[in-house]
């Protein structure tokens, strides 16, 4: 528990704190900037959080950089802290006169607070308590959504922290990381194909290539059983690949001669000349005043369209030369084979090499479908995967909804008496509300938020609840008496800030001084400097 803050322009100093309840008081009055919600953000600081450098500035810039040193108490054992706002990072360990001793970065600093605190769930240390922190400033009080971190967080995040705070991450958090890991295969198949690394087949191709691996495989296993045979009669073995080939090569040579005949008929047109003037110069030996500037004319634009053709039957030429090229490679690879054929053909090199050519075909048929199957079998896992955490998200939800509405019926009816309609949380995996039960009226809505705090308070290993004045102010009194009385039920530290008690029950003004941690107004307020 925290037992206490110092800091030098405290108009008390120390403030010292209790396990149960706390009590900020205000005035009569309900005189506002005396302090309330400023030491409630110091408390939240001192827990680990930054709202109070960023919503207090007026502080920072009147007071300057400023230090508090503070004491919890766990187990019996004491542990002294300091915190400043200049280094907003770094949380200082003390001895108990508060002389620093080291230093820890404020992650190790929180960490440690969980620790201490016992809390065993998969959020941190500020997400797990943020939520509960209610002060002016934080826009964390929406009364509709009361799980959230801070305004604009999105609902499946306050969800999926909700479910944490309940320890029930890890029944899906296994489930995530399957799917975390069966999506990252999919990526890096996706990239293969993308690449052209692995061919993306289609069902249709997958099944061909199972058919052509069963062939191979008979014709691998057929020489395999007759190998005596097949090395006696080589000479038949290498004429079947003999004609395979020259086949092959055929076609090749037929492809290559349309290639060949169109790079002729494009050289022929390269060549040809131009009509130079000279030429039609003789014009005038035949006819008598030819228009001489008109010939030069047609000529220029004759001259013009060549220079075009010329650069597009270069470009062509040059593109048809490349295919011719990779024509010659593929007939000298087969021309290769050929010979290699001959040169064998006495010899049962050949059956090892064919063995081996048809172990490469089938490698390459069989890598492919591996690949499309485990693709397939991605997708599918996925699919029932996606279907397992949502089965198990939904039942973790539903048991927490029922949990949690359970606790709000059974704190609403000692509050109001059971005449007020009872609130209740509605959860999904993507959004979630809190139904008011048509009660729109602002103070009872407020109400509904203390209700729901106070269970979630009481189911879970929420270590503290801060709850500001702004909760209070339309609340009708009589309720008010009643939080006052449910919030004596627990052990663990509630931190509030009331004004104008004198609205409500003598025992409830009894309750409210005698837990009351420091006591502001216009004459006291929480520093000893005023700049309001």
């Amino acid at each position: 528990m925290l037992k206490e803050i110092r800091c030098n322009y405290f108009i008390k100093n120390p403030i010292t704190f209790t396990l149960g309840l706390n009590v900020i008081l205000g005035d009569s009055h309900s005189t506002n900037s005396i302090g309330k919600s400023t030491l409630l953000m110091i408390l939240d600081f001192v827990f680990g959080g930054n709202t109070y450098l960023q919503k207090n500035s007026g502080a920072k810039e009147e007071l300057g950089h400023h230090i508090f040193s503070y004491n919890f108490e766990f187990e019996s054992e004491n542990y002294y802290y300091q915190r400043n706002t200049e280094d907003e990072n770094t949380v200082f360990i003390c001895d108990k006169d508060y002389n620093i001793i080291s230093e820890l970065d404020l992650k190790t600093y929180t960490y440690d607070l969980m620790v201490y605190y016992k809390i065993q769930n998969e959020l941190s240390f500020r997400s797990t308590i943020n939520p509960y922190t209610r002060i002016w400033g934080k826009e964390n009080y929406d009364v509709d959504k009361p799980i959230q971190n801070f305004l604009k967080e999105s609902e499946a995040i306050s969800i999926a922290n909700f479910i944490k705070l309940f320890n029930q991450y890890h029944n899906i958090s296994e489930t995530s990381n399957k799917i975390k890991a069966e999506n990252e295969s999919k990526k890096i198949l996706s990239n293969l194909h993308k690449t052209k690394y692995i061919e993306n087949l289609t069902k249709t191709q997958f099944k061909k290539n199972e058919k052509e691996i069963e062939r191979i495989k008979k014709e691998i296993e057929g020489i395999k059983n007759n190998l005596l045979e097949f090395t006696i009669n080589v000479e038949e073995l290498s004429n079947k690949e003999l004609i395979k080939l020259k086949t092959e090569k055929s076609i090749l040579l037929e492809s290559q001669s349309l290639i060949q005949n169109k790079i002729k008929r494009l050289e022929l047109n390269l060549d040809r000349k131009s009509i130079k003037s000279a030429y039609f110069n003789k014009l005038s030996e035949f006819f008598e005043n030819p228009n001489e500037s008109k010939i030069k004319e047609i000529e220029l634009f004759h001259n013009k369209i060549s220079e075009i053709l010329n650069r597009e039957l270069t470009a062509t030429l040059q593109s048809l030369d490349e295919e011719n090229n990779n024509f010659n490679t593929q007939i000298e690879q087969l021309n290769y084979k050929i010979s290699s054929l001959l040169e064998n053909v006495d010899s049962p090199k050949i059956i090892v090499e064919k063995i081996y050519d048809l172990t490469i075909e089938s490698t390459k048929y069989d890598t492919a479908n591996k690949f499309y199957q485990e693709k397939i079998d991605t997708i599918d896992n996925l699919k029932i995967l996606n279907e397992e955490l949502e089965k198990n998200i939904t039942s973790i939800l539903s048991d927490i909804q029922t949990m949690v509405n359970s606790e709000i019926l059974k704190v609403s009816e000692k509050i109001h008496s059971g005449q007020k309609k009872i609130p209740s949380l509605k959860l999904n995996k993507k959004n979630y509300r809190y139904d008011h039960s048509s009660n729109t009226g602002t103070g009872k809505s407020y109400a509904d938020l203390i209700e729901f705090d106070l269970a979630i308070f009481y189911l879970t290993q929420l270590p503290i609840l801060i709850h500001d004045s702004i909760l209070f102010k339309n609340i009708e009194d009589k309720s008010v008496d009643k939080i006052i009385e449910q919030y004596l039920t627990f052990d663990k530290q509630i931190f509030i800030a009331l004004d104008g008690i004198n609205r409500y029950s003598i025992k409830t003004q009894d309750i409210l001084t005698s837990r009351s941690i420091i006591k502001l107004s216009e004459t006291k307020k929480l520093f000893n400097r005023d700049w309001r």
